[in-house]
């Protein structure tokens, strides 16, 4: 079905008289009448990124198409124009990596807190993942926030740094993390990776993701990434803490979203914990950590699942049909 001059004159008339007059006027049954306004409602967007255009084609009864295309490429990525081809809806927000992985087992890389730039964090155990990474062929890495170390206001925070300041860890961090070229890379920011942020407005996760050809930057907290059209998976930081129970966490995490939220996978970083499970339909990761335990996690108690996860995730037209996940420890 075409927008034509007839379903905007009865949008319009309805729009002045109603949806009983707008029939008895244009000669039409109620129920076309109101078919024609969602119609027109429903493209409304579109009918916005041509109307410079409509003024001049007054007297034709369909909008050409060529005109409808030339303006919906200038006004849509090709990002977008992907995802409106595979049949996502897209708002105003960034609209989450896309792929297509429907019928396929998919394997990701999971890292988490990294804390490029303080002495507790050996690079090599990030290096080592990579090389995992490449020896089970997975086909996306992800990571879950505290890219850095950051710095914060914490007494005696400056003596656990191995790299001080903005430029030292942003330069650290991409000499690292550019060694991984063979797929898309997705990172969120986290806490740590915030204290810049709230000293002098820098996003240092974006910037690092600015210098690594295949990483992308999906926003500080959380961000999504679509495996297919019924396949969401959420990566999340966070800015809680260690609860007694390791799965307690996650359970009120998943409690938090409402049903239309929901994603099918949620990979959270922040805690330093590694453990899965499996509640209200999804398929809960806390992501573990690159960095080992810290002097000040250990005088609080505090324990660190140091090391990296491999995941499988098996997808259908319905979402997520399978899971596996393999954690790979470093013993620190």
């Amino acid at each position: 079905m075409k927008i034509t001059k007839r379903i905007r004159e009865t949008f319009k008339t309805a729009e002045k008289i109603g949806v009983d007059a707008t029939a008895d006027k244009l000669g039409l049954t109620r129920e076309t009448v109101r078919r024609n306004i969602r119609f027109f409602r429903k493209n409304e967007r579109d009918l916005e990124a041509v109307k410079e255009s409509l003024h001049q084609i007054e007297g034709n009864d369909i909008i050409p198409r060529n005109t409808v295309i030339q303006q919906i490429q200038e006004r849509y990525s090709d990002k977008e124009l992907k995802a409106i081809a595979d049949g996502y809806s897209i708002g105003k927000q960034t609209i989450a990596p896309i792929h297509s992985f429907e019928n396929e087992e998919v394997a990701i890389g999971v890292l988490s807190d990294t804390h490029f730039g303080s002495k507790y964090t050996n690079p090599e155990f990030c290096l080592n993942a990579f090389d995992e990474f490449a020896k089970n062929d997975v086909q996306l890495v992800v990571h879950n926030g505290d890219v850095t170390e950051g710095m914060s206001h914490r007494a005696g925070h400056i003596y656990e740094c191995t790299h001080l300041g903005y430029d030292a860890q942003k330069e650290h961090a991409i000499e690292i993390l550019r060694q991984w070229t063979d797929t898309p890379f997705y990172m969120i920011s986290g806490n740590h990776d915030a204290w810049f942020t709230k000293s002098n407005g820098a996003l240092i996760v974006k910037d690092i993701c600015a210098e690594i050809p295949n990483a992308e930057y999906l926003g500080y907290g959380e961000g999504n990434i679509k495996l297919s059209k019924n396949a969401n998976m959420m990566l999340w930081h966070g800015e809680d803490g260690s609860s007694y129970a390791l799965s307690y966490r996650l359970q009120k995490i998943i409690e938090a979203f409402t049903g239309g939220e929901k994603p099918a996978v949620l990979l959270a970083g922040h805690v330093h914990k590694a453990i899965y499970m499996y509640l209200r339909h999804v398929h809960c990761l806390s992501a573990g950590a690159i960095q080992a335990q810290t002097k000040w996690m250990r005088m609080k108690r505090i324990s660190s699942h140091t090391g990296f996860w491999i995941i499988w995730v098996g997808i259908n037209k319905k979402g997520v049909s399978t899971f596996r996940s393999q954690f790979y420890p470093f013993y620190v």
